[in-house]
């Protein structure tokens, strides 16, 4: 019996363990849901195409990372990379809305090479960025020695020089190679400075008004950003209305504010804040018919504290508008005799409003 199993186990296949297949690092980021969902979809694209590789999706805990400069975002990603021992590390950032940016630091002998590529936010594709990815993962060890490029990574090599070969009669797309000693900075792309609004306004009395205070118009808002969130601009609006306080008295009211507006944005996933606040002159004409007087023009401070919420994607956005706005004076009619209130102007009114934003220069 024990010859028996000597022979056995002696006669037992040997099964030999290969060489660990290559790390790629993919850095994720934090951003809208939209740019989330890409990352988890450019992650699968990858996992698929690179399916002799080890693809290993991590978070980084850099704050604010996607809109660092390229040599902090270097900094962060490089020790990644080496504790993990990867042939490359890969992200996505979206630093400016409607621009979409792949990175890849591929690790030689020797050096390391950083690649940008630019996409339209309209245009992504998980699997046009996978494809391309693993071309500049081809180009990035296309002159290294083959004894010193593990076989998985060859085989990409030589995927890349066949496509090569194929468009030699083909501008290649521009790519933009930053050596890593010292990493410059990118430049940022142009902010857009000018936010313009314009949006249907329902105007409706909030505190002591007497007759109808309910008024239609419509509101243009002008802004100019000095930084990336921050903007001062103007706002002037115009609103009316009809009303009959009683059946022999008729009052139409028409106001025009004109009003000096700060606002800072904030972003939540796809929608964007910008909770605001005005000051300035209001001008009331009003005019009644059987009242005394029949015409009253009326010229007071006012002020404003209020939120735009956008949803959309820039240059082109929609706005809801949610404010309060006070007055210091206000238009009030009385009937003789014994001055008796018809219509009063209120102190406190609620502006809600729907239109379009409109973000260049």
């Amino acid at each position: 019996m024990i010859a028996l199993a000597l022979t056995l186990v002696l006669a037992a296949p040997k099964v030999s363990i290969g060489p660990t297949p290559p790390l790629i690092v993919m850095i994720r980021t934090d951003g809208p849901s939209s740019f989330v969902k890409t990352q988890a979809r450019l992650h699968e694209e990858l996992t698929l195409l690179l399916d002799s590789f080890i693809v290993l999706n991590t978070p980084i805990s850099v704050p604010d990372f996607p809109r660092k400069p390229l040599a902090d975002q270097l900094a962060a990603v490089l020790p990644v990379a080496k504790s993990n021992d990867a042939a490359a590390v890969v992200w996505l950032s979206e630093p400016f809305p409607g621009q979409l940016m792949l990175h890849l630091v591929a690790q030689g002998t020797g050096r390391t090479l950083v690649r940008t590529l630019e996409f339209d936010k309209k245009s992504r594709n998980e699997s046009a960025l996978a494809l391309m990815m693993r071309e500049l993962l081809g180009t990035a060890f296309l002159y290294e020695a083959p004894a010193t490029v593990p076989p998985q990574l060859r085989a990409v090599v030589k995927q890349t020089r066949a496509t090569m070969s194929n468009a030699a009669d083909v501008a290649p797309p521009p790519i933009v190679d930053t050596p890593i000693a010292p990493p410059a900075p990118m430049p940022p792309p142009r902010p857009k400075r000018l936010r313009v609004m314009a949006l249907g306004l329902v105007d409706s009395g909030v505190v002591d008004h007497v007759g109808g205070a309910t008024r239609y118009g419509g509101s243009f808002t002008a802004l100019w950003k000095y930084d990336e969130r921050m903007g001062l601009g103007f706002d002037v609006g115009l609103t009316g209305h009809r009303a009959v306080p009683d059946l022999n008295t008729a009052v139409s009211s028409v106001s025009l504010p004109l009003l000096a507006v700060a606002t800072r944005s904030y972003a939540l996933g796809d929608f964007g804040f910008w909770p605001r606040v005005g000051l300035g002159p209001e001008l009331t004409w009003t005019t009644s018919r059987q009242a005394v007087p029949g015409q009253l023009t009326t010229l007071t401070g006012a002020g404003l504290l209020g939120v735009d919420v956008s949803a959309g994607v820039p240059p082109l956005s929609i706005v809801f508008r949610l404010d309060l706005m006070g007055r210091l004076g206000r238009s009030q009619l009385a009937e003789l005799p014994g001055d008796q209130v018809l219509w009063r102007q209120p102190a406190l009114s609620l502006h809600a409003g729907i239109g379009l934003a409109w973000e260049g220069l």
